[in-house]
């Protein structure tokens, strides 16, 4: 990032105009300030590395430091260095005030408030340490530690908690340490400007273990800066930070070439959002959409991506289950759709929306004071529907529901050369009385005239021999009294049967609602789905033994189950959306009431 020549005279004016240097509200508003909320030390440590983005630093590091006073690798200290442009020392003092920044209520790049220091800080530990020098300067520093405070030792004659005056400062010897060891990072080789904020008697980290709070280090900065990571290098404790997308569409990117599964890309969107009074255009809303194949989240393809099973970039979209919003490339986490468009569940992980937007539309993203979520405006919501993106969701969920419905078939047969309700359906058929041979005739005959069909039908796509491709079809068939099939049917009927050579085959309509969400829905199970075929094998056994007048029945009577299945489903999956709506209502009403 360029840094404006004049900003150290930018900077001074601002000092300048401080006439009160009391904290706020003294101790009790300090207290208060480490209860924002950051969801973890990951979190937190984002208004630090914003904060050094912003000032042009060209290497961001972080240093999770043992002091030997607790168990070994538990982290008792904390340090993000930089080396951006610096402060001049009136800064450093201004800095460390609650609302102190010259980039107050900006709309032009991340930081706005001016309240990430201090309240990141502590919300991690009781003492925070700022350094910082410009180019051709000397090193300052000032301490605030939440004891002294407490103690009355920061307080003036009139009550108030000030903050001390800078001073000359040499850096503490872990960091002076790790810049030695690390000099090869540094454009120069040393530290000659920059920042440096040290967070002490760390006792609210979300993990003490140096290994643990490294690796979510690692991972979290990788989604929350992979858009600006060109800009800057980041590290955490010596090791590189990778850039991930959550879409995972981006080639180099850390997960993308994990296995040969790929996500794929839909057709992004460029929005443009004017004022509601003059319509001038206040900024750009850009939609980028990805939807994953069925076996993104395992390890092993053959299997579900369930405990054991499930890969790296499994927990990644777990942990990011929603719409992805970043502001200014900086990601700020995720939404849920309205509930009136949509209730997500855990298949949703599947697909992806990222929302990026620029400062200039804040008002419209409701950005917290933290910076790690935002709240859209119901205008917003309504545009981004005009434009699609209702629509882009039901399609990539029913893309990922046939996916994994049609996933979990291929498995269950993957196991045994049978399916289970196949073997069990030629057992049953076994105890049956005989046919009598003119139906058993019939149904040799028709079973031989669409081997004939589909023989054709396959040696004109493939341009082999009829001869052969009904030889293959036969090897395909061989044994197998009854077998399960599937195709996507759009509006068809949810299953058929028919007879193929010897052997009945049960077509699955994949597109229906009966395969996706009861057949193969997220609640299946290799028994239920086993059951559900061995019902609609016995109603093929009679449609297939039918006389010409009950076969012509069927032949009408299906197409209207069909239809009443589809519409019945309909209207039970609003239902139970329904519910899950009053019941997550209700318990926002309990909340409320309980607050």
């Amino acid at each position: 990032m360029k840094i404006d020549k004049g900003l150290m005279l930018t900077q001074q004016a601002y000092v300048d105009s401080v006439k009160d240097w009391s904290i706020a509200a003294g101790s009790a508003f300090v207290r208060g300030m480490r209860d924002l909320g950051y969801k973890s030390s990951a979190e937190a440590l984002d208004e630090l590395i914003d904060n050094s983005y912003e000032s042009g630093a060209d290497v961001v590091h972080v240093i999770l430091h043992d002091d030997s006073t607790a168990r070994k690798n538990n982290v008792s200290q904390i340090a993000v260095i930089d080396n951006g442009c610096g402060m001049v020392p009136g800064m450093i003092r201004a800095a460390m005030r609650f609302g102190g920044t010259h980039r107050e209520n900006s709309r032009v790049s991340i930081g706005r408030y001016g309240f990430g220091l201090k309240s990141a800080a502590l919300s991690q530990g009781r003492r925070i340490e700022v350094y910082s020098q410009t180019e051709g300067g000397s090193l300052h520093g000032i301490a605030l530690d939440l004891d002294d405070i407490e103690s009355g030792k920061l307080n003036n004659e009139f009550g108030s908690v000030v903050v001390p005056q800078p001073h000359a400062a040499a850096l503490p010897a872990f960091v002076q340490k790790y810049i030695e060891d690390n000099k090869n990072r540094w454009p120069k080789g040393k530290f000659d400007k920059g920042t440096v904020v040290v967070i002490d008697k760390c006792d609210r980290l979300s993990n003490r273990s140096e290994p643990a709070l490294r690796t979510h280090f690692l991972e979290h900065f990788g989604v929350i800066y992979h858009k600006i990571q060109t800009d800057f290098s980041l590290v955490v404790n010596g090791v590189q930070v990778e850039p991930i997308d959550p879409l995972f569409l981006t080639p180099g990117f850390r997960y993308f070439d994990l296995d040969a599964d790929r996500a794929k890309a839909l057709d992004p969107l460029s929005i443009p959002i004017k004022n509601k009074d003059t319509q001038e255009v206040m900024g750009v809303v850009n939609v980028r959409y990805a939807i994953m194949p069925p076996t993104f989240l395992s390890i092993d393809k053959e299997r579900k991506a369930d405990k054991g099973n499930a890969n790296s970039r499994a927990k990644v979209l777990k942990d990011y289950l929603g719409i992805i919003v970043t502001r200014a490339n900086r990601v700020m986490g995720t939404i849920s759709p309205p509930r009136k468009w949509t209730t997500l569940t855990n298949n949703d992980r599947y697909w992806k929306i990222e929302i990026s937007f620029e400062p200039s539309l804040d008002e419209e993203f409701g950005v917290e004071t933290t910076k790690q979520s935002v709240e859209l405006s119901d205008r917003m919501w309504q545009i981004l529907k005009e434009e699609g993106c209702g629509k882009a969701i039901d399609q990539m969920r029913k893309t990922v529901k046939d996916g994994l419905s049609k996933l979990t078939v291929e498995r269950d047969t993957a196991k045994n050369k049978k399916r289970l309700s196949e073997e069990a359906a030629e057992a049953a058929s076994k105890l049956l009385p005989l046919r009598p041979r003119a139906v058993q005739e019939k149904l040799d005959k028709r079973g031989s005239e669409r081997l004939d069909q589909e023989a054709k039908k396959r040696a004109a796509e493939t341009g082999i021999p009829f001869d052969k491709a009904r030889v293959d079809i036969e090897a395909e068939l061989k044994d197998q009294a009854y077998k399960v099939a599937l195709r996507a049917v759009p509006g068809g009927n949810f299953f058929e049967v028919e007879q193929m050579g010897g052997t009945k085959l049960l077509w699955l309509n994949t597109s229906s609602r009966f395969f996706q969400e009861v057949h193969s829905g997220p609640d299946s199970t290799p028994q239920v789905r086993a059951a559900l075929e061995i019902l609609l094998f016995a109603i093929g056994d009679r449609v297939l033994d039918s006389q010409e007048e009950l076969r012509k029945w069927y032949a009408h009577e299906i197409p209207e189950w069909s239809r009443k299945v589809e519409f019945a489903l309909g209207v039970l999956a609003e239902k139970i959306a329904g519910a899950s709506v009053e019941d997550a209502e209700d318990d926002d009403a309990d909340q409320q009431t309980a607050a």
